[in-house]
């Protein structure tokens, strides 16, 4: 009859009810708890993986995988010391797919002091971060002063110094084969593209034709206008195009008024005549230009036989060292430059 009567009372009964309420209120005050430990735990251990991640990304191209685990491991558990995180894996994979990359994830368990009560002992934390790096390329043109006046108070030897000691730097900054590339141009009153290429369409000949060859009357005589003044129905020969030195003067400037000055600007070379690099038998030509190259020995070699000599043309050198970035004549398209991804991380807990 008590039970009946207690069922159908509707006056207060805040024990009772309170009785029958400790035991989830207690689980879901112990599950706060709980969490809210996990979640510091999570942040610690997010914060020593992303400082673990950069440290590795720099020594990840140069390891085999296991010397990756094995540093990742001691890097990681250095800056990581919490025994409340258990069961500790971290998991690290290094892949050069759309350029370089190095992920690591992590998973632990912590024990719980109040959800065991409710059947959870445990608790898993997850997290992972990831670094993609070297897929944009630095590409930097070097326009170098050759002329005369670097002979004196030792300027020659101090640009040599300061040109190396920057290369050296910049290989030192790339972590593969491709993450920098450099040109070199050295530049006197002319700049050197190469002999090699006397059958190039982008050389203009009009102007070494007129300079370079022989006259029938007059054996001294060394210019097309001065052989036509001699007597006796003279003519002139031009020089075999392979006998040129290499080296080209301002381009488009003797044709302004019939075209664009393409001295101002990076335009590549077309059938415009004043588009073109004029050739010139230049007798102070500097050391030839190198296109862009991640070749580092070849650059110091350029760059320590380098010698003063010739007149001053700084816009012709750095019209080559702008083009020679962009691409055009005697310089190669550069590799297409790529997004980077910058540095990502997921977790869980």
């Amino acid at each position: 009859m008590w039970r009946s009567r207690f069922l159908k009372d509707q006056r207060g009964g805040v024990a009772p009810m309170f009785a029958l309420m400790i035991i989830p209120l207690v689980g879901f005050v112990g599950a706060a708890v709980d969490y809210s430990h996990a979640n510091s735990l999570k942040a610690k251990l997010q914060a020593a993986l992303d400082a673990t991640a950069l440290a590795m990304a720099k020594l990840a191209p140069t390891l085999t995988p296991s010397e990756l685990q094995t540093r990742t491991n001691s890097h990681f558990q250095a800056l990581f010391n919490y025994p409340d995180a258990k069961n500790l894996t971290l998991t690290p994979a290094y892949s050069t797919t759309g350029g370089s990359q190095l992920l690591i994830t992590a998973s632990a368990t912590m024990d719980t002091s109040f959800m065991g009560l409710m059947g959870h002992p445990s608790l898993n934390i997850g997290s992972s971060t990831a670094i993609k790096w070297g897929n944009t390329r630095l590409r930097v043109a070097l326009a170098l002063d050759n002329t005369g006046s670097m002979a004196s108070a030792g300027k020659m030897d101090a640009l040599k110094t300061a040109t190396n000691g920057l290369l050296t730097q910049l290989k030192n900054a790339s972590t593969t084969n491709g993450d920098v590339f450099v040109s070199i141009i050295p530049f006197a009153k002319d700049v050197k593209v190469g002999a090699s290429n006397y059958s190039a369409s982008w050389i203009d000949w009009s102007d070494w034709d007129k300079n370079n060859g022989s006259c029938s009357k007059g054996s001294g005589v060394k210019t097309e206008s001065n052989c036509m003044l001699e007597n006796g129905k003279p003519k002139w020969t031009p020089a075999s195009h392979d006998t040129w030195n290499g080296c080209v003067t301002d381009r488009g400037s003797s044709n302004i008024p019939t075209g664009q000055d393409y001295d101002t600007n990076a335009d590549a070379p077309n059938s415009s005549t004043s588009s073109k690099f004029s050739a010139e038998q230049y007798n102070s030509c500097p050391q030839a230009v190198m296109p862009l190259s991640y070749n580092w020995s070849s650059m110091t070699t350029l760059v320590n036989d380098m010698s003063p000599g010739g007149n001053t043309n700084q816009a012709i050198g750095l019209a080559h060292g702008w083009m020679s970035l962009v691409g055009g004549g005697p310089y190669p398209a550069p590799l297409q430059r790529t997004q980077t991804t910058p540095t990502t991380r997921s977790s869980s807990c």
